[in-house]
């Protein structure tokens, strides 16, 4: 895969594309995207991702990951120092709330895959 480099948010990332490419990443759990929801919160997302795509009962799928924007700058940092290079699916949301020492700001996003736009890998 052709990755370019770019700069997005101070973050060196590399461009994958679509969901469908997740399963072909060996190391690395974190990713940033255009996310289109309706009611999304954080249209772009960085995401350490606990549970690759996966589908659910109602047929759709999901990525499942948690969102390191809404924590503090140390925090973050940490985070990415400790799991950024980890591969997808190796890191689970227990390992990041102890990590994280139970920051309330640390939990679970659900993504659906059809709402995720320009998928980048971020460079750790």
């Amino acid at each position: 895969m052709a990755a370019r480099k770019v700069t997005q948010n101070k973050l060196e990332t590399s461009f994958i594309g679509t969901t469908k490419k997740l399963d072909r990443i060996k190391r690395g759990c974190v990713f940033t995207f255009k996310y289109t929801a309706k009611n999304a919160t954080d249209p772009t997302p960085v995401i350490i991702i606990t549970r690759p795509k996966w589908t659910a009962k109602n047929g759709k799928t999901y990525i499942s990951g948690v969102n390191i924007n809404s924590l503090k700058a140390n925090t973050r940092t940490s985070l990415l120092e400790k799991f950024g290079k980890l591969p997808v699916g190796s890191v689970s949301f227990n390992d990041l709330k102890n990590a994280t020492k139970s920051d309330p700001s640390c939990c679970i996003r659900t993504y659906n895959v059809r709402n995720i736009r320009a998928l980048h890998k971020v460079e750790v």
